[in-house]
């Protein structure tokens, strides 16, 4: 049960969620993340890591109670339960994917035409991202491959790895503009 709040006021959220209330939803989604996003954050020890997972979960909880088949009693130890989960999942493949932090690598495969200055702030703003952003923007941006081809490696939903993508590309635009 989440401190400050009784079994009603969570039942009568959930319910409005489930006719389609998307504020309550959302209120649930602000009262139960900051725990989600522990529990993730517990598992996977990767900030930006246990940010996706929260999200990942409420996607799917969001599907399912739009769908008539989502928690009924405590949503709270539903919403724990998938994170934790989709937490462990992301653990598991994890220790399987192997990365290559060889500064000569990524030298080989920068465009030799771009002027030198630029060329650096580009490569700042990539070595400031975290692995797993590095890895999805390769994956999409270079090797060309679809969400959907990626989402189940990833223990991720096609959306999701779209998602990701998508924060990766803005945080890698985000830390390009800041480099002075």
């Amino acid at each position: 049960m989440i401190k400050g709040w009784d079994h009603e006021e969570l039942t009568v959220l959930l319910d409005r969620a489930y006719q389609g209330d998307d504020v309550a939803f959302g209120t649930l989604y602000r009262r139960v993340s900051p725990m989600a996003r522990r529990a993730a954050h517990n598992i996977v020890r990767d900030t930006h890591a246990a940010d996706d997972l929260v999200q990942e979960t409420f996607y799917l909880v969001l599907r399912a109670v739009r769908s008539g088949r989502g928690p009924r009693d405590s949503f709270t130890g539903y919403v724990l339960a998938t994170v934790k989960h989709l937490a462990y999942r992301y653990s598991k493949s994890e220790s399987r994917i192997v990365t290559n932090d060889d500064p000569d690598m990524w030298e080989r495969h920068t465009d030799p035409v771009q002027p030198p200055a630029q060329a650096e702030r580009a490569t700042a703003a990539w070595a400031s991202l975290p692995p797993r952003w590095r890895s999805i923007l390769w994956l999409v941006e270079v090797d060309r491959y679809s969400p959907a081809e990626l989402a189940a490696g990833m223990s991720l939903t096609p959306n999701a790895v779209s998602s990701l993508a998508s924060r990766a590309r803005q945080a890698l635009r985000t830390a390009y503009l800041a480099i002075d």
